[in-house]
């Protein structure tokens, strides 16, 4: 099986640290920072050579795994989880955003996912349910435009999140997985209680 590989970024070489350990230089006593936004890029840019000492070239699930502390040792090898990771042609390609939604619960993404965590009894939410607390509880003006973008990875959509029969909503698999990833009961708590 093939798998579509991601550079992830070495534990302690991450875009961060490097482009912060660069602006020091250019970084006064009083924390401004005042530089040639071209001479700062190209050192930047440099920082991050050689590419074997600051990336891993790994299958999407070896990077979440990496990037999450529980795959660190021997990430040159064998891939261990590809087998159980969807393959392109399963449809699924934007799986990576939801690392990304869920830091940011301003977006409607974000909202819904939470929306159906909430809600969910046994993996499924009544679509009904889902449509009436995301339309009333949290302000969301085109619910079924929305919906229907987080159950397809075609084009400009969301990403195939959801999928239902009709009445019923649940969860793909592959996205249910990294949702639960991402997705804290933590964080969960604090959303419900805010909403």
């Amino acid at each position: 099986m093939q798998a579509e590989l991601q550079s992830a970024h070495v534990h302690g070489r991450d875009r961060r640290t490097l482009i912060e350990e660069v602006l020091k230089d250019y970084t006064d006593e009083s924390g401004v920072v005042s530089c040639d936004l071209a001479e700062a890029e190209g050192r930047i840019i440099e920082s991050h050579f050689p590419i074997e000492d600051t990336f891993r070239f790994l299958c999407h699930p070896c990077h979440v795994a990496y990037d999450a502390g529980t795959r660190t040792s021997d990430v040159r090898g064998v891939c261990s989880v590809a087998a159980k990771a969807p393959r392109s042609s399963d449809g699924f390609h934007k799986l990576g955003k939801i690392q990304l939604w869920a830091s940011r619960p301003h977006q409607i993404n974000h909202r819904m996912i939470r929306a159906f965590l909430l809600l969910e009894q046994d993996g499924e939410v009544a679509l009904s349910a889902l449509r009436e607390y995301c339309t009333r509880k949290l302000n969301i003006a085109d619910f079924d435009g929305n919906y229907a973008s987080m159950k397809t990875d075609a084009s400009n959509a969301h990403g195939k999140v959801f999928f239902d029969n009709g009445t019923t909503v649940k969860m793909w698999p592959p996205a249910r997985e990294e949702v639960d990833l991402h997705f804290s009961a933590h964080a969960i708590c604090q959303t419900s209680a805010s909403i």
